[in-house]
């Protein structure tokens, strides 16, 4: 079954409609994705800027239609449902076992990132 575990940060466990604040978006490259803001860290705010390269799929959605989510803020798909369906239809082997299914959920928007890696810098 599909569940969301929080990726842990130099702060813990990012949690809560509050925990990131969102100030810009790119995509430098088809991708690459950077994502740059606030963590709020018990109303102490840190900037941050993480990305994502690699990337074979990305959706955004705004927060309030969001259903899958828990309490974490930034966190991968366990199980993921969609990584699995990937797999079956992936006739060019661009989907590999470093590919993971990610959740960053902002303030107002949720992104859902499939990707090799990412990078967090504070």
């Amino acid at each position: 079954m599909e569940k969301i575990i929080g990726i842990e940060t130099q702060y813990g466990v990012i949690k809560g409609r509050d925990g990131i604040y969102l100030d810009s978006i790119s995509y430098p490259k088809e991708t690459e994705l950077i994502l740059k803001g606030e963590f709020n860290i018990n109303t102490d705010f840190k900037n941050f800027e993480i990305s994502f390269s690699r990337i074979i799929y990305s959706q955004l959605i705004e927060l309030d239609f969001d259903d899958r989510g828990g309490l974490e803020s930034f966190g991968y798909f366990e199980n993921s449902a969609l990584i699995e369906k990937f797999r079956k239809i992936d006739h060019s082997n661009k989907l590999n076992a470093r590919h993971t299914h990610y959740y960053f959920r902002t303030y107002d928007i949720v992104f859902e990132i499939i990707a090799q890696e990412y990078n967090l810098k504070t």
